[in-house]
């Protein structure tokens, strides 16, 4: 491990534990004196790799998430509406976070939190690029801007090749956090990837 090494925060935006997450890593980074790099994916891809099923079509499990997530998000004091995003936003949130990197890289992983938030803290529906894009817009001109080429090649090639990165890195969930080659899964897992960072 060396002090260069940056913490990768991988996630899905449909994903209310990475969620919790990114409400979480910026501060984590920045008392291990880590740069955070943000790092959509596909996870609906990921599990076809891994035979995992999401959590909305577990029965029981999508149940008790339910609460469980509640819960989280009040520990951390933040809105809390849904625990399911609607089918379809990861593709398209997925697709616009990196057309804003490509085009304004540090409105990025703003626009991750706010689109986090807009989701989960107060049950936004942006799964439709229309609606997804328009929020992008409420971030500010340079978010709005990039975002109207989240169907262009670049941006669709961005998330396709991070989600085929995700897979040969052998990351199979979301949240899941690298700093190099060392792997941390969960958003239960940041208490000991700070330790770890720390060398505690």
């Amino acid at each position: 491990m060396t002090a260069e090494q940056p913490i990768e925060f991988w996630f899905d935006f449909a994903s209310p534990y990475a969620w919790l997450a990114s409400a979480q890593i910026d501060a984590l980074g920045a008392r291990c004196g880590r740069a955070v790099v943000w790092r959509p994916m596909l996870l609906g891809v990921v599990f076809r790799e891994t035979g995992m099923t999401p959590l909305a079509d577990q029965p029981m499990r999508g149940a008790y998430a339910r609460r469980d997530v509640a819960r989280l998000a009040h520990r951390l004091g933040l809105p809390f509406a849904t625990v399911f995003a609607p089918i379809g936003v990861s593709l398209t949130l997925g697709r616009i976070f990196y057309a804003i990197a490509q085009a304004a890289p540090a409105e990025a992983p703003r626009f991750a939190r706010a689109a986090f938030e807009a989701s989960f803290g107060r049950g936004e529906d942006l799964s439709d690029v229309a609606a997804a894009r328009a929020f992008a817009r409420r971030l500010g001109p340079a978010a709005g801007e990039a975002a109207e080429a989240s169907e262009a090649q670049a941006a669709r090639a961005g998330l396709r090749e991070a989600t085929a990165e995700a897979i040969r890195r052998g990351i199979f969930g979301a949240p899941f956090f690298l700093v190099g080659d060392e792997p941390f899964w969960g958003q239960d897992r940041m208490p000991l990837l700070e330790s770890w960072l720390k060398g505690e």
